[in-house]
C-alpha cells in the first residue's frame, strides 16, 4: 500500500497497514525553520536547502530524506502567493537566523529594525512583524479596512485592493498555470497524498482586514455590516476556488479551509453566532470542493471547540485539525465516541504545548503511546502533532515523536496491554488531556502501569526526625 492509498483509507475510516503520518502539508501541520535547522543538524544533513513557500509562518517544504526519516505519508500542494503576497515562481539562497540555508521567494526582502525584528512593508505600510529569534513567523501589524463603517467602502476595497490580503483571495491565471503544473508534477512524480494549502477561510482572514477587534464588535454590534463583508469574501473565494479546482481538482486528494473559533478555554464565539456568520460559507467550500473534485475537505481551528464539531459534519468536513486536546472540553475519548465514525482527527498525535517541547524522550513516546491507542483504532486518524512544532523542541523529540507514530501505529493497533477504554478512563481520571506532561511527571499513569495490573510501588519510608 501507497502513502496515498494510506491517507484516503484512513478519512474513510478503513485500517490499513498503518496510521498515516502528516508533517509539512499544510501551513498548520508543519515545523518552524529553527526546528527544521535542528533537526538537520541532528541528522547530519550537509549540503541542501528546502524551499519556504510559506514565508509568513516561516515552515519550510519537507525535503524527501525528511519526509522518508519521518515516515510521512503526504506531501503540499502550495498557493502561488500566500500570506505575504509574494509569488513562489522563483527562489534565491537565504539563510535563517539559526544559520540553516534555505531557498525563498525572490521578492521575500523582509527589513530588520532597531530591535532585531523583522518587518514586512507594503505600498509605504508596516503590515506586519516577526520576532528576531525566528521561533515564530510574522503577525499583522494593519489592517486596510479597520476604519470602514459602510457596505461602499467594502466593495471599494474588493474591487480595487491588489496587495498582500489579495494573494490568497484571488486565484489568478498564473496561479492557474503555475499550480496546475505543480500538482501535476506531484502525482506523477511521487505516491504521497496531496494536500492543497489553499485555506480558504472567513473569520481569520476578516481578522486581517477588519482587525481583530472590529470584527467581533461589529458581530455584536453591526451584524448588517459584518454580513455585508462576510458574504461579499465568501462569494469571492468560492469563485476563485471554482477556477483553482477546474485546474487541480484531478490532481489533488486533500484541500484545507480554516477558521480559529476556539480559544483555550472555550469558543471564541456562541454556536448560534457561528451558524448563522460562518457556517454558510463554509458550506458552501465544501459543496464547491465535492463538486468539483474528488478531494476531500480537512477543516482547521485551534482551542476547545467541541460544540462545533457535528456542524462540522452536518456541512460535509471530512477532516478535522488541530484536535488541540490540552483545551478546555477537549476529552480525546469523547471527542472519538462521539464524532470518531463520521469525522477523521487530522492532528491530536502528539501534544505541542507541554510533552514535545519539554518532555524526554521517553514521556513523548509514552504521549504518542496513549494518543494512537485512543485515535487509532477503526481508521479516522491521520497522525500529526497539534498545530506546527515550534521552534524550541528538540530535534529528539520530534525523531521520537514520528518514529513512535510509525511503530504503534501498525494494525490492528496495541499499543500496550491496555484496553482503549480502560486507558481513555484513567488519562481523563488524572487530567491528562489538559496538562499530559505534569500527569505523566505526577505518576498518575505511569509508563509501566495498566488498568487491569497496577503496579505493586513500595510504601516510602519515614524520615526519622533529627
Amino acid at each position: 500500500m501507497n502513502s496515498r492509498d494510506r491517507v484516503l483509507a484512513a478519512i474513510n475510516h478503513e485500517e490499513t497497514d498503518r496510521v498515516p503520518i502528516d508533517l509539512g502539508s499544510t501551513c498548520v501541520t508543519s515545523i518552524n525553520l529553527k526546528a527544521y535547522g535542528n533537526l538537520r543538524r541532528k541528522l547530519g544533513m550537509g549540503k541542501g536547502a528546502a524551499r519556504v513557500f510559506h514565508t509568513w509562518v516561516q515552515t519550510p517544504e519537507l525535503e524527501p530524506q525528511i519526509a522518508q526519516r519521518l515516515h510521512v505519508d503526504t506531501v503540499t500542494l502550495p498557493r502561488y502567493k500566500m500570506s505575504l503576497g509574494i509569488a513562489n515562481a522563483e527562489f534565491k539562497p537565504w539563510q535563517f537566523v539559526d544559520g540553516t540555508d534555505f531557498q525563498v521567494p525572490v521578492d521575500f526582502t523582509p527589513t530588520i529594525n532597531a530591535d532585531g525584528d523583522f518587518e514586512w512593508w507594503e505600498h509605504g505600510i508596516k503590515i506586519a512583524e516577526a520576532p528576531k529569534e525566528g521561533t515564530q513567523g510574522f503577525a499583522v501589524k494593519h489592517f486596510p479596512l479597520e476604519h470602514a463603517t459602510t457596505e461602499k467602502e467594502i466593495d471599494d476595497w474588493f474591487d480595487n485592493y491588489d496587495g498582500n490580503f489579495m494573494g490568497r483571495i484571488k486565484v489568478t491565471d498564473e496561479e492557474l498555470v503555475w499550480a496546475r503544473d505543480f500538482a501535476k508534477h506531484l502525482r506523477e512524480t511521487t505516491d504521497k497524498a496531496i494536500v492543497s494549502d489553499y485555506v480558504f477561510g472567513i473569520i481569520f482572514v476578516t481578522e486581517g482586514i477588519l482587525g481583530f477587534q472590529n470584527t467581533y464588535m461589529n458581530l455584536l454590534n453591526n451584524p448588517g455590516l459584518i454580513h455585508h463583508f462576510f458574504d461579499r469574501l465568501v462569494h469571492e473565494q468560492i469563485i476563485n476556488l471554482e477556477r483553482y479546482l477546474e485546474a487541480v481538482g484531478e490532481y489533488i486528494d486533500v484541500i484545507i479551509g480554516a477558521d480559529d473559533v476556539g480559544a483555550q478555554k472555550g469558543p471564541m464565539i456562541k454556536v448560534d453566532t457561528f451558524r448563522e456568520f460562518l457556517l454558510p460559507g463554509h458550506k458552501l467550500f465544501c459543496e464547491t470542493v465535492h463538486n468539483k473534485s474528488n478531494a476531500k475537505v480537512l477543516f482547521h481551528t485551534d482551542g476547545s471547540v467541541m460544540p462545533f464539531l457535528q456542524d462540522l459534519i452536518d456541512i460535509g468536513v471530512d477532516c478535522f485539525n488541530t484536535v488541540q486536546t490540552d483545551a478546555a472540553n477537549m476529552d480525546a475519548m469523547e471527542m472519538n465516541k462521539r464524532f470518531g465514525k463520521n469525522l477523521t482527527f487530522w492532528g491530536g498525535g502528539v501534544d505541542t504545548h507541554h510533552v514535545l517541547p519539554r518532555g524526554t524522550p521517553e514521556e513523548v513516546r509514552e504521549d504518542v503511546r496513549r494518543r494512537m491507542k485512543i485515535f487509532g483504532p477503526g481508521g479516522g486518524f491521520v497522525f500529526s502533532a497539534i498545530h506546527n512544532i515550534l521552534g524550541d523542541v528538540p530535534p529528539e523529540n520530534i525523531l521520537t515523536a514520528f518514529d513512535a507514530a510509525a511503530e504503534f501505529g501498525h494494525y490492528p493497533i496495541t499499543a500496550g496491554p491496555e484496553t482503549q477504554q480502560g486507558l481513555a478512563a484513567k488519562l481523563t481520571a488524572a487530567n491528562y488531556w489538559i496538562k499530559p506532561l505534569q500527569s505523566m511527571r505526577r505518576g498518575d499513569t505511569p509508563v509501566s502501569e495498566t488498568p487491569e495490573q497496577p503496579l505493586k510501588r513500595p510504601r516510602r519510608r519515614r524520615k526519622s526526625s533529627q
